[in-house]
């Protein structure tokens, strides 16, 4: 199963993100130059329509007053609605008091969720009028949470370099204080989210999931609820690269659950449920629960667009003429499918950025297509197309356009009031221009320079890779060199010796070296680190033949695909081997002249292996119990096999004995470690 098949907006939009246009982000700022000017001018020519505007379009206008310190608009519009707490403080905002903390930082919880504001505005804001606690005994947390947030709402609306350079600011911040500190603890799982986002892009599963994981554990010994919910949503992106579709579920459900017993909702609260209305769309069969949390979702009108997508996929699970669709249907206002995705591509297209509003179309084309409207999907995915080849040069066009409007109101009213100003004004322009051309230019050769630099690197990094690879066939080689010797002296040593049962010993330990010297020797022939194991039990196998059935005719069977084991398999395989065969050679055709002896390797299920060794020798006189072995080979075997996860059991027959020994391979062992 495909997980990245139902999709992560969270992760589309950060992919999206990171593409964004360096001259779009600059032409904003030009544009956020022209504006302050256009309000002055537009306030009080809105007298006649300011009585049909709501409370909230009105407070929407003293917030976004606000931000750019327009005290006389603020002053204007609030005279039009109740003045509540949170007006006086955008009043005192506005004035230029300076808040607390904590309030600074609900006023930009609250405009950050705004989908139509440019969040430069608001970085901007922050920038300005927000700055570094002076007291540097207590870390402040608010603080912390303002400069967070900053981070996550540029990297998702603007670029992922501007939110970089705050998040310095942050971890610089952080650094002044005891990493003991339980608000220092609690800051350091907000900054880490930045680089969780990172290594979601880059697909970096091993690093994120492990820091997804650390978070959670942190999170909860700290007892802080928005905390364990962001390291929940920030485990799902990982959880989506594994392909676990009900552990991602599971995961979304338990940070929803937190989220009930919450009285303000967390930062993640959206996007978790989001996540979770997708996996459930894709995975089907869950329709009570996905129309649960589509109402929650659609309840807010700031968050309503954003599953518009998510309604057009789950109408593609669905029969059109059943309970479920025909309530979407009513809930938007139509009675048909084609209705459905008109209307919500023309709500989309007013709101939504184009990276999601190309989302909404695909969505729309694919469901269409289940639903047989061949024609119809075809128009919506030609629009997706042709979307995702305008994003960059229709944003460029529509910026140029916004600042082309901006300027003509303030030449308009410079006309009037100044008019020997009008050439200073187009100075103005074209040194920005000129300015935004040089800094283009910079930035191109720069790029062009850091590629260099890369190649440089990589250049260096393959070499001292390959130095590496030769320093480790040099360990091998001089670890096969040692054995060698060990062998060498334990055969010198051999000669003095008359006992035979001594002999023997020497000789097995002899053996067993022999076997592991044969095992380096292969890793030090091989560039890929990894043993070929038939190969090594066919020269291994020889070699104990030659010194134990000299003088019978004993026919071997090896048996086994093409197996390749690291050095942490192969040494203690290789030994069991070697202790199996050792024993049939010894004592199984101890009488007869003529046998079989049968060594096969098979891949088993749950990635275990199992090793057979079986002769037709003389057999054993009864059952071995394996806890009451007395013999130093057995046990050795015994011991072996424990260490690859296995077990020693045997079979005895008439015919033959069967000797099994089960293992895993070191990645698998490493997985259960």
């Amino acid at each position: 199963m495909n997980l990245l098949g139902f999709g992560c907006v969270f992760l589309n939009r950060h992919l999206y993100i990171y593409r964004a246009n360096f001259i779009n982000n600059m032409l904003k700022t030009l544009s956020v130059f022209s504006l302050s000017l256009f309000i002055n001018i537009s306030v009080f020519s809105q007298d006649e329509k300011i009585n049909i505007l709501d409370h909230k379009s009105i407070l929407n206008k003293i917030e976004h007053f606000t931000l750019l310190k327009q005290f006389d608009s603020i002053t204007y519009y609030s005279s039009k609605i109740e003045r509540t707490t949170y007006i006086n403080q955008l009043y005192r905002i506005a004035k230029g008091e300076k808040l607390a903390y904590q309030e600074y930082y609900d006023f930009i919880k609250i405009v950050s969720s705004k989908i139509n504001l440019d969040y430069l505005l608001v970085s901007n804001f922050i920038n300005d009028q927000i700055n570094e606690p002076s007291n540097k005994d207590d870390i402040n947390l608010n603080y912390v949470k303002i400069k967070w947030l900053q981070t996550s709402k540029l990297r998702d609306e603007v670029t992922i370099e501007a939110a970089s350079k705050e998040q310095d600011k942050l971890e610089k911040y952080i650094a002044n204080f005891n990493k003991n500190d339980i608000d220092v603890r609690k800051a350091l799982l907000y900054a880490s989210t930045h680089q969780l986002v990172l290594y979601a892009i880059e697909k970096d599963l091993e690093n994120g999931k492990k820091l997804s994981l650390e978070n959670l554990i942190e999170a909860k010994s700290l007892i802080d609820k928005e905390l364990t919910i962001a390291a929940l949503y920030h485990l799902c992106d990982f959880l989506i690269l594994e392909g676990k579709l009900d552990e991602y579920i599971n995961t979304c459900e338990e940070g929803l659950a937190i989220e009930a017993i919450l009285q303000e909702k967390s930062p993640y609260y959206v996007g978790t449920i989001i996540h979770a209305l997708d996996a459930y769309i894709y995975k089907g069969g869950h329709d009570k629960r996905i129309q649960e949390l589509l109402k929650l979702i659609n309840n807010n009108e700031n968050t309503r667009p954003l599953i518009y997508s998510l309604y057009a996929k789950y109408l593609g699970n669905l029969n059109v003429d059943e309970e479920p669709a025909i309530s979407i249907f009513k809930e938007f206002e139509v009675t048909s499918l084609i209705a459905f995705s008109e209307k919500v591509e023309a709500l989309g297209s007013q709101v939504l950025n184009p990276n999601d509003l190309y989302h909404l179309l695909n969505e729309i084309s694919v469901t269409l297509q289940k639903h047989n409207y061949l024609e119809e999907a075809l128009n919506y995915k030609t629009k997706s197309v042709n979307l995702t080849r305008k994003i960059y040069s229709d944003d460029l066009a529509n910026s140029l356009a916004s600042v082309k409007i901006q300027q003509a109101i303030k030449e308009k009213d410079l006309e009037i009031k100044h008019q020997n100003e009008r050439n200073k004004l187009y100075f103005i322009i074209v040194l920005l221009i000129a300015t935004l051309f040089l800094i283009t230019v910079v930035a191109f050769l720069r790029s062009r320079k850091q590629s260099k630099v890369l190649e440089h690197k990589n250049s260096q990094v393959q070499k001292t890779l390959k130095e590496k690879e030769i320093l480790i066939k040099e360990v091998h080689h001089r670890v096969k060199n040692n054995f060698q010797i060990v062998s060498s002296l334990l055969e010198m040593q051999s000669q003095g010796i008359e006992d035979k049962k001594a002999i023997e010993m020497a000789n097995q330990g002899l053996n067993r070296i022999k076997s592991m010297a044969l095992i380096h020797q292969k890793l030090y022939q091989n560039e890929d680190g990894l043993i070929d194991f038939k190969e090594y039990i066919q020269i291994l196998v020889n070699e104990l033949s030659s010194v134990y059935v000299f003088n019978k005719n004993i026919e071997t069977n090896i048996e086994m695909d093409n197996l390749f084991f690291n050095v942490d398999t192969a040494i203690p395989l290789g030994l069991i081997v070697n202790e199996l065969v050792t024993n049939a050679f010894k004592h199984a055709f101890e009488v007869k002249t003529k046998g079989k002896l049968n060594i096969k390797i098979t891949k088993e299920f749950n990635e275990s292996y199992k090793l057979t060794v079986s002769d037709n020798g003389n057999g054993v006189l009864k059952e071995i119990n394996i806890n009451e072995i007395k013999s130093l080979g057995l046990r050795l075997v015994s011991r072996l096999a424990k260490q690859l996860h296995g077990k020693l059991t045997f079979k005895n027959t008439k015919n033959e004995v069967v000797v099994e020994v089960s293992f895993k391979d070191y990645q698998a062992r490493k997985r259960i470690l």
